[in-house]
């Protein structure tokens, strides 16, 4: 079984969780969502497992450069940055 991480390939985080796996010999491959995109229904399928909450990346630049007034308000599973450490596909978690 092979998992696929989720991210952005310049990503601090992703660099981490990278070099991680190949330092421990772990078999993997990459989906760079910024150059690739993510399908709308794997984002929905995440959504509903997780909570949009759990995949917004408030920390990123992305994020810090919305308005405040749209900050509160960010619509299930649209436009959402997904943090680049949270999703693994569901055949990695065994789902």
């Amino acid at each position: 079984m092979t998992i696929t991480i989720y991210g952005i390939k310049n990503c601090d985080t992703m660099k981490k969780a990278r070099a991680w796996l190949d330092g421990h010999g772990v078999a993997y491959g990459f989906h760079d969502y910024k150059t690739a995109g993510i399908e709308k229904g794997k984002l929905k399928q995440w959504s509903d497992k997780l909570g949009w909450e759990t995949l917004l990346n408030r920390a990123g630049t992305t994020f810090s450069q919305i308005t405040r007034g749209r900050q509160g308000r960010p619509e299930r599973a649209q436009g959402a940055r997904l943090d680049a450490g949270a999703a693994l596909d569901d055949q990695a978690a065994g789902a």
